[in-house]
Parts: structure tokens; sequence; C-alpha cells
């Protein structure tokens, strides 16, 4: 299933993770905006004072993005459910997966502070 949304979350970023939680990554490298453990991700987006960034989450291939995506990882999802949250854990966007493991990955439209995130599951 597709959703998608337009945000302009504090702090600038995205978190995906399993709707139980994870460990965060830490973000002590600016250079990337694609942060990731085994169990979150995080992906940084358009200042928030910049405007809304149109976040894309689905698990149907059609939506997969022309090119190499700018992530492409595993992410630890026992419940079975991803969310999308903003920092302060409001949730925006979430998705039933089928395994407890899901792959993920993620296409951005500019390597530091993207308007367009695309995120696939599966």
């Amino acid at each position: 299933m597709r959703q998608q949304g337009s945000f302009a979350p504090p702090n600038s970023i995205f978190f995906i993770e399993d709707k139980t939680g994870g460990k965060s990554p830490e973000l002590d490298d600016m250079s990337v905006r694609i942060w990731a453990t085994q169990s979150c991700i995080i992906v940084g987006c358009l200042m928030s004072q910049d405007g809304p960034t149109e976040f894309i989450l689905s698990d149907e291939s059609g939506d997969a993005v022309a090119g190499a995506p700018a992530f492409d990882g595993m992410l630890d999802t026992p419940s079975r459910v991803v969310e999308i949250s903003t920092s302060e854990r409001d949730i925006l966007l979430k998705s039933n997966v089928s395994g407890n493991l899901t792959r993920v990955r993620i296409w951005t439209d500019h390597p530091s502070e993207p308007e367009h995130i695309v995120v696939l599951l599966g």
C-alpha cells in the first residue's frame, strides 16, 4: 500500500523504525543525511523553516525510483509494523510488513536537504 504526505518535521529528520521502537544511530557524521542501526533509520530532509518535505512510504515495486537508492538495508521489524515519525515521536505514516526483518530502500532528490523522499519496504 502506498501512503504519502508533506511534513516539516522538527529537527528536519524522519525516523523509520518498528512500532516497538529501536536504537537510534549516532548523528556524528553530518556529511551524510541517512544514518542507520539494525533497528532505526534516520533520514534528513528539507529544513523545516524552508517548507515541507514530500514523503512516500510504499511496499509497491512500481514506486521504486530509477537509479540507485541512497540507502538499501535491512530493518528489524518484530511487530511487523513500520512507523515513520518525528523526533518528538509523532507518528506520521505506518505500514504493515510481512516479516521480522524488512528490506528498506530510500531514494532522495538531494543529498543534503531533499524535498522528496521515497521509502520502499520489502
